[in-house]
C-alpha cells in the first residue's frame, strides 16, 4: 500500500461547502481515509499505525498532518465568512465527527479501516454487521505483487480459522486480454509451510468487471492444524479457466509466479472439547473436539476402526444429481437458537484419515454461517449442545 500518491488538498477549491470538502475526503481511496480514522477516531499512535500498515513512522505522520490540517484549514476558511472565526477546537470536532458519521455509514470505508477488501466481504456475505466486522477484525492485509510479462500477480488479503486459510489475489493479464471464463485456477507448483499434509482450491470472485483483464481468485487451503502466524512460499503455475461444470480446465496464461508473506491473520475459531463415544457406520470411535467458525467445521475423531469407518465411507458414497457433486458421507447437522437448522448433504470440504487412527473432517459453507447462534451440532445422532 503506497502513500506516497496522495492527492494535495491544497489543488481543491477552498471556497466550496465543507460537506464538499468531507465528500472528497471520503472519494480518496480508503487508504488514506484509513491514517485518519486510526490516528484521529481510533487514537492510534503514529507508531501503532505504521506497524499495523507496514509503513515508516515518518510516512505515516507526513501524510495525516497533511491530510487533516488542509481539511481543518478549509473548514475554518468557509466558517470565517459566514459568521467570523470559530475556534479551532471547535472546528476540530466538527470535522471529525462528520468524518465519523459519513464513514461509518460506507462499507468501503468500514471494510478499509476494519482490515478486510469489499470483494472479499462478497465472498463470504457474512449475515449481518455485527458477524462483518468480526472477520474484518481477523483480516490481515499483505497487499505483495508479483509480476512478469505474462501478467501480475497481487496477494491482497488473508483470513482463516483454525483448519481452513482464505487468501484474496488479483491476476491482471496484459492489455487486451478478456479473462470472463466462469472458473479459473493456477496449478500449485510448490507450497509451503509447517503442515506437511494440506488441500487447496481456487473460486472465482465478483470484482464488479467481469470482461476486462483482471480477475480475483480466492484460494482455499485446508491442513490440519492452524498456519495463522507462519511464513508461506509458494509457486503457482498456469493460469487456466474452464466453463462451468462439466467445463475443463485449460491453460490460457502460461507462466510461473513466486513469492512468500505472513500469514498474520487472527484465528476465527472457537475450540470444543467433546471427548464422547459415537457410533459410525456401525463402529465405534471417539469424537474429540468440535471447532467452529464462520467460515468452517471441523470434527477431529479417533477410534480403532477408522479405516473400516472410512471404507464404509467409500462404499456408500454416491453421486447428487450433479454428477460432480458427491454426498456428504459425514454429515454434520447445525441447530440455531432460532430453531432453524442445516445438513451438510453435499460434500464441500476435506477428510483426512491418518494412521486409520485418527481423521479430521473440514465442513465449508456456501455462506458463511452465523456461528454465534448455533446452539448445537448433530454428528452422528450424537447432539452436542454449543454454548457461546
Amino acid at each position: 500500500m503506497e502513500l506516497d500518491a496522495l492527492p494535495e488538498f491544497s489543488s481543491w477549491n477552498s471556497d466550496e461547502p465543507s460537506g464538499k470538502v468531507l465528500t472528497k475526503l471520503l472519494s480518496l481511496p480508503e487508504k488514506y481515509k484509513t491514517v485518519l480514522y486510526l490516528y484521529y477516531i481510533e487514537e492510534y499512535s503514529v507508531k501503532e499505525i505504521s506497524e499495523m500498515l507496514g509503513h515508516k513512522e515518518s510516512t505515516i505522520q507526513t501524510q495525516k498532518e497533511k491530510m487533516f490540517q488542509n481539511i481543518l484549514t478549509q473548514s475554518q476558511n468557509e466558517n470565517t465568512r459566514r459568521r467570523g472565526l470559530p475556534p479551532m477546537k471547535h472546528v476540530r470536532s466538527a470535522v471529525l465527527a462528520a468524518v465519523l458519521m459519513v464513514c461509518l455509514t460506507t462499507t468501503a470505508f468500514a471494510a478499509a479501516y476494519l482490515g478486510i477488501d469489499e470483494t472479499f466481504l462478497k465472498f463470504l456475505n457474512p449475515v449481518n454487521h455485527e458477524q462483518a466486522e468480526y472477520l474484518s477484525n481477523g483480516a490481515y492485509v499483505v497487499d505483495k505483487q508479483v509480476a512478469n510479462e505474462k501478467g501480475t500477480l497481487t496477494i491482497k488479503q488473508v483470513i482463516g480459522d483454525s483448519n481452513l486459510t482464505y487468501i484474496l489475489m488479483d491476476f491482471t493479464a496484459p492489455k487486451g486480454t478478456v479473462l470472463n471464463a466462469a472458473r479459473y485456477r493456477f496449478m500449485v507448483d510448490t507450497m509451503t509451510t509447517d503442515q506437511d499434509t494440506q488441500s487447496y482450491g481456487f473460486e472465482v470472485v465478483d470484482d464488479g468487471n467481469p470482461i476486462d483483464n483482471k480477475v480475483s481468485l480466492v484460494m482455499r487451503i485446508m491442513t490440519k492444524n492452524s498456519i495463522a502466524g507462519q511464513t508461506v512460499h509458494f509457486k503457482l503455475k498456469d493460469l487456466q479457466a474452464a466453463d462451468p461444470l462439466p467445463g475443463v480446465f485449460e491453460t490460457v496464461i502460461p507462466g510461473s509466479w513466486e513469492t512468500s508473506f505472513k500469514l498474520d491473520f487472527k484465528e476465527y475459531s472457537t475450540l470444543y472439547q467433546i471427548d464422547q463415544n459415537i457410533t459410525m457406520f456401525g463402529y465405534r470411535a471417539v469424537l474429540k473436539t468440535i471447532s467452529v467458525s464462520p467460515i468452517s467445521i471441523s470434527l477431529k475423531i479417533e477410534g480403532k476402526s477408522l479405516k473400516e469407518i472410512d471404507e464404509a465411507a467409500g462404499r456408500l458414497r454416491k453421486s447428487d444429481v450433479n454428477e460432480f457433486k458427491y454426498l456428504d458421507n459425514y454429515p454434520i447437522t447445525i441447530n440455531y437458537k432460532d430453531g432453524t437448522a442445516e445438513t451438510t448433504s453435499i460434500f464441500t470440504g476435506w477428510t483426512l484419515t491418518e494412521f486409520g487412527v485418527q481423521m479430521l473432517t473440514i465442513k465449508t459453507f456456501e455462506n458463511v454461517i452465523n456461528d454465534k447462534e448455533i446452539a448445537s451440532i448433530v454428528f452422528f445422532n450424537k447432539e452436542i449442545p454449543i454454548n457461546n
